[in-house]
């Protein structure tokens, strides 16, 4: 395998050399028109390292990719939405001391008002 190969995740659009990436279809007997990525110089220069990848490789590389990204945004989502409802519960139960201490408050001040009337 060569490096240019094994540096390449997913589809390539330029090669190492910088130049673009251009699809052609195999004409081997061992891949008969199965597509490949190629440097525009290595379509020339065979013999130099130059990109090569085939496209259901590269494709499958691309979904590897996306799974893994759709993983990590999925978790994300989970820890934000526990992160939220942690919040949420200890700001109600901020509210409700609050409240709580409020109508303590009122009933102390009410039973001293009516011990004043007394």
């Amino acid at each position: 395998m060569s490096n240019a190969r094994r540096f390449s995740q997913g589809v390539p659009s330029r090669c190492w050399c910088g130049r673009g990436v251009v699809i052609f279809y195999s004409r081997t007997d061992e891949n008969p028109f199965r597509r490949f990525y190629r440097c525009e110089i290595g379509a020339q220069r065979k013999k130099e390292n130059h990109l090569f990848k085939w496209v259901d490789e590269a494709l499958l590389d691309e979904i590897r990719r996306l799974d893994a990204q759709q993983l990590e945004i999925t978790q994300e989502i989970e820890d934000l939405k526990k992160s939220l409802q942690s919040t949420v519960e200890k700001e109600v139960k901020k509210q409700k001391n609050s409240l709580e201490l409020g109508c303590l408050g009122s009933i102390l001040w009410l039973f001293g008002r009516l011990g004043c009337q007394e």
